[in-house]
């Protein structure tokens, strides 16, 4: 699971299965891998709502994508950053 305090602080809301259908589609018929799937990660590293979409899509559709929770937890970590790094530029 996210973080409780990841969510707080990038404001991340949930996502329900039919809102991320249509991502769910992209990323199944664009990113045909586990690595490519880790590489957009990388592509999205700034962008929590896409990485928090990202989560659902992985979570929902987890028996085709993501059985072994390795890509969700990437990235739980890739938000969890993310959170660290904002809530240093806000106390800085």
């Amino acid at each position: 699971m996210i973080n409780r305090n990841t969510v707080k602080i990038l404001s991340l809301k949930p996502v329900t299965r039919t809102m991320c259908y249509e991502f769910y589609t992209k990323v199944n018929t664009e990113l045909t891998s586990s690595a490519a799937i880790r590489e957009s990660v990388c592509w999205w590293q700034d962008d929590s709502e896409k990485l928090n979409s990202l989560w659902w899509v992985l979570n929902y559709y987890s028996d085709r994508l993501d059985p072994d929770r390795n890509l969700r937890a990437f990235v739980e970590n890739q938000l969890d950053s993310l959170a660290q790094r904002k809530q240093a530029s806000v106390q800085a």
